[in-house]
């Protein structure tokens, strides 16, 4: 199964529990397994995934087994909430299940985090600097070279947490586009 999906069934299992707090998975008791198809392997390495782009909250245990067994606790985030809610598109590749989607409510729903006027400023800084990189009068290699250091610099945490969903419209729209 690719490594996308996996990361769109685990995204969507942690958001349809998302009343229950931090889910764990792993090696630990009471740990939610794989659904039948996916190895605990790649269902673990999906959550590592999520959670260094920060779609999910990660929360690793100590191993006192010695045998290198990776556990922890994980919950969906405010972005990983967004990617499902209001297809913000995420800086890794998921593949979501429409026929596992779980229908949203609009009437009652918390409304969908905005940029604030500071995040919306480096956006549009970021934007111009793309522009900038387009219209340049250097080889497409060039070019190439500066989009992929972008698109590092948006896919990171970092990015996420200071840009908010301004970080992935921007790859979104000019980067992977």
């Amino acid at each position: 199964m690719k490594d996308s999906v996996v990361r769109g069934r685990l995204l969507q299992l942690l958001y349809q529990r998302r009343t229950e707090g931090s889910i764990p998975l792993g090696h630990v008791e009471e740990a939610v397994p794989p659904p039948g198809s996916i190895s605990r392997r790649d269902w673990l390495r999906a959550a590592a995934q999520l959670s260094e782009y920060g779609l999910i909250d990660w929360t690793p245990l100590e191993d006192k087994s010695g045998m290198g067994l990776l556990s922890g606790f994980a919950k969906i985030n405010d972005f990983g909430v967004q990617v499902i809610e209001a297809g913000v598109a995420p800086p890794i590749r998921i593949s979501i299940d429409e026929s596992r989607r779980t229908a949203v409510a609009q009437t009652g729903q918390a409304p969908i985090a905005v940029s604030t006027p500071q995040q919306q400023m480096i956006t549009d800084a970021l934007e111009k600097v793309i522009t900038a990189i387009n219209q340049a009068d250097v080889s497409e290699h060039e070019k190439n070279e500066a989009k992929s250091l972008l698109r590092k610099l948006l896919g990171s945490k970092a990015a996420a947490k200071v840009l908010g969903p301004g970080a992935q419209s921007l790859v979104a729209k000019y980067i992977t586009g």
